[in-house]
């Protein structure tokens, strides 16, 4: 029996007038992944997870368990090839996570 692919749930926190935030958007676009935008300004719950995570800057992306701040277009590549191989959440895992993590050290 199979079970159904739960897809791995992309949120970006980011806010109006923030480059980095468009340019993140953007190259997620390009790049045909999905994702929800939360904007810190309107949305309280979307400050404080911003904040819990302990985040000062903006765009801040959160993957799973994979989070980090600014935009990487890196990590966003890495991460688009993730989805399209595996879009469900639970591929996403250790490997996953070091892989992405490795993208900013390289």
């Amino acid at each position: 029996m199979t079970t159904p692919s739960t897809p791995v749930e992309i949120t970006i926190y980011g806010q109006p007038g923030c480059q980095q935030c468009r340019m993140t958007t953007r190259h997620l676009d390009r790049l045909r992944v999905e994702y929800t935008y939360r904007d810190v300004t309107k949305d309280q719950d979307a400050r404080d997870i911003v904040t819990m995570l302990g985040y000062l800057t903006l765009p801040v992306v959160v993957a799973g368990d994979v989070h980090w701040s600014g935009f990487r277009d890196e990590r966003l590549d890495r991460l688009a090839e993730i989805y399209a191989a595996a879009p469900d959440i639970a591929p996403l895992e250790s490997a996953a996570v070091a892989t992405l993590t490795e993208a900013d050290d390289a």
